[in-house]
């Protein structure tokens, strides 16, 4: 009977001991550091701007603990990982969970990573705060836990119809009179965008010449899009691209010589330095719809001023140029995560008590750096989320659209041919 006792209390001390070893306590011990999981696609197809969404973040979390000393005087440390594409988000958002022990974890772009990832959190009682996906089903899913600080894509496509609908304005084009044109990836974040644009033309009497749709993975010569696009002969196109396709296309536009009078391109394709970078001079003038990446800093308040450069400057001493729009977006969605959320809390193991705090967020729009606030639904979308047009200039996006983000008017509307832009000409 002795012998049995014996085993059984050195059974229970075995087990204890790899419990805490574990990390089932998802912020470790109550002295030591807060654990985030902090995940991001770092390789793979979209790791550029993925590495700017991850620099984002991390910048964040050590200018808060550098100016706070954490919360409650416990360091937040992030659990870094790289999920590029969904069949890693499985098997990392569960090591995350069931290893690492976090019960918070923050991330990551990526739309179809993004719906793996945020699933599996909600599953597992999981907070999950998304700083970029506009992947529409995100929050259309009944999650509780989930929380999105950016965009959805038919949100997103809506305000894109938008601002086409004022650039033809400025061209003396009434809505009615529009011809706008649609070329979309085929993938999630595409069809998203895609299904806003064309709600926003039915109600709004737009024609939509041309609404086409191709599989950025597999087309390496955008040829044939350009000339659907040239035989539409649309005022106006908005172009939901990834990096390489936006490329690939403003490239063929020139071989062709044409463009409609509008180029209106969605961020994630014409709006990162790689853009520039790979086309220089070509890209002076493009036109890029996103949040913007060039905050009015005498709107903000002072903190957020103070912020805001700081973070540029540390951004640009890491990547080389100035911050990306993707960059801003994770730097502030995670900065209110840990200022609003988090520190609101004193700890993350509560998930109950952080959907709460982030149900009770309520900043007004022009409070962060985009331009936009945050107040979220009942679904856990932010509702005060601001897009925004800007302009290429000599390798820097300049904000031309709507009035009280811009720092200047906008240049060559309606775009001259390509063989007549004497302001490209090195």
């Amino acid at each position: 009977m002795k012998k049995i006792l014996a085993l059984t209390l050195c059974s229970v001390l075995v087990f204890s001991l790899a419990a805490c070893a574990s990390g089932d306590d998802a912020s470790g011990d109550a002295d030591g550091p807060i654990r985030i999981g902090v995940v991001n696609p770092l390789s793979g197809a979209i790791s550029i701007v993925g590495h700017d969404g991850h620099v984002g973040q991390m910048l964040a979390i050590d200018m808060f603990n550098e100016r706070y000393g954490g919360v409650n005087g416990r360091l937040i440390e992030a659990v870094e990982s790289d999920i590029p594409d969904a069949g890693s988000a499985t098997t990392e958002m569960n090591r995350l969970i069931h290893n690492e022990g976090l019960s918070l974890i923050t991330g990551c772009y990526g739309s179809s990573i993004v719906e793996v990832a945020a699933a599996i959190a909600d599953r597992n009682n999981v907070f999950w705060w998304e700083y970029v996906s506009v992947l529409d089903r995100l929050t259309e899913q009944g999650y509780t836990s989930v929380f999105r600080v950016h965009i959805s894509g038919s949100i997103f496509g809506e305000e894109a119809a938008q601002a086409a609908v004022d650039f033809g304005r400025m061209m003396g084009i009434e809505p009615r009179d529009l011809k706008l044109g649609v070329i979309s990836e085929n993938g999630d974040f595409g069809q998203s965008l895609a299904a806003g644009i064309v709600r926003f033309a039915e109600a709004n009497n737009v024609s939509i010449v041309l609404n086409d749709f191709y599989d950025a993975r597999a087309t390496t010569d955008t040829t044939p899009i350009v000339m659907r696009m040239m035989a539409a002969e649309p005022d106006i196109v908005i172009a939901t691209s990834y990096i390489n396709d936006g490329i690939d296309i403003t490239r063929k536009m020139k071989l062709l010589n044409w463009s409609p009078k509008v180029f209106l391109g969605i961020g994630s394709g014409y709006g990162t330095y790689a853009y520039w970078e790979a086309l220089d001079l070509d890209a002076q003038g493009q036109l890029s719809l996103d949040p913007t990446n060039a905050p009015v800093l005498e709107s903000l308040d002072p903190d957020m001023r103070e912020l805001v450069i700081e973070f540029s400057e540390r951004f640009e001493r890491e990547k080389g140029y100035p911050p990306t729009t993707v960059g801003y977006l994770a730097f502030q969605a995670t900065w209110i995560l840990l200022r609003d959320v988090i520190a609101v809390v004193g700890d993350v193991d509560d998930v109950d008590a952080l959907v709460a705090a982030a149900k009770n967020i309520n900043l007004p729009i022009g409070t962060l750096p985009t331009g936009a606030g945050v107040k979220f639904n009942e679904k856990g979308q932010n509702e005060r989320c601001v897009i925004a047009v800007m302009q290429w200039d000599q390798g820097r996006l300049v904000t031309v659209y709507p009035d009280f983000l811009a720092t200047r008017a906008v240049e060559h509307v309606p775009m001259p041919p390509w063989d007549q832009r004497d302001f490209v000409a090195p």
